[in-house]
């Protein structure tokens, strides 16, 4: 069985808290998932933030080893394995060749703008820099910008829960560039708690899939509703009862658990 199943899990609010380390806890049930199935975790963030977010599970005392885990970021359109010292990338992907030099930098014209407007017309929240991020496969979008502190994220969240604010953005930028470019030549999502993601179309979390053709491949998430960063690969897998939402870690290593006992039966 564990050469077959692979269960993936999200990462901001499922394995970890937003923009936070994650548990030993989560460690400790992973490395015993691992007896059972293989593990990835596939999620909108580079590797940057994945290790530093992660970097507990498989460096704890009791937590898994690196050599069980695969780290997708980019919603899996980046594959590292671990090599024994570093993480090594063995699959990439570039938007910019995806959707052509000159549909790329219309769209970076067209965020650039958008934010521009955002500011103009909404500053009710902190700006504090870094609000549009290339990581090659895709394009992230932080109108608060990435540099934002945990106040200043959790000032953002509540005024985007009030006013949804990130959702009237993404359906406004989304309808431009279906306009202009066509429709759906890129997809916009929100991401996390405080972005919008941006990537070719079909580069969601289900390009990870293709990377476990032969095995039956598992998924946990928090953002699986309409527009949310898990929403595709969460209804694939629904069908087959394989995939679960989750409200955040202490639920996802109650999911874990019971997904232990299913493979272990």
């Amino acid at each position: 069985m564990h050469n077959k199943t692979i269960v993936l899990f999200d990462m901001d609010g499922t394995l970890t808290p937003a923009r936070l380390p994650a548990d030993s806890r989560v460690g400790n049930i992973l490395a015993k998932l691992s007896n059972h199935s293989k593990i990835g975790i596939v999620t909108g963030s580079g590797l940057d933030y994945l290790v530093q977010q992660c970097e507990s599970i498989w460096s704890g005392i009791d937590g898994i080893s690196p050599v069980d885990i695969t780290l997708l970021p980019c919603n899996g359109t980046k594959l590292y394995s671990w090599g024994g010292n570093e993480w090594c990338l063995q699959h990439s992907v570039d938007m910019r060749d995806k959707i052509g030099d000159s549909h790329f930098d219309l769209l970076m014209k067209i965020l650039i703008g958008a934010q521009f407007t955002h500011i103009s017309t909404e500053p009710e929240h902190a700006l504090t820099g870094h609000f549009i991020s290339y990581r090659d496969s895709m394009v992230n979008w932080c109108p608060v910008g990435r540099n934002a502190n945990k106040e200043q994220r959790n000032n953002f969240i509540q005024y985007d829960q009030k006013t949804d604010m990130r959702f009237r953005l993404m359906t406004g930028v989304q309808a431009m560039l279906d306009k202009i470019m066509g429709e759906r030549k890129v997809q916009l999502v929100l991401g996390g708690n405080t972005s919008i993601d941006v990537y070719p179309s079909g580069w969601d979390k289900t390009y990870a899939l293709q990377h476990f053709p032969d095995h039956e491949c598992w998924f946990v998430g928090d953002r699986c509703e309409p527009n949310g960063n898990d929403y595709q690969i969460y209804e694939m897998l629904k069908e087959e009862n394989r995939s679960f939402k989750t409200t955040g870690p202490s639920q996802t290593i109650e999911i874990i658990d019971s997904i232990i006992k299913s493979l272990g039966s």
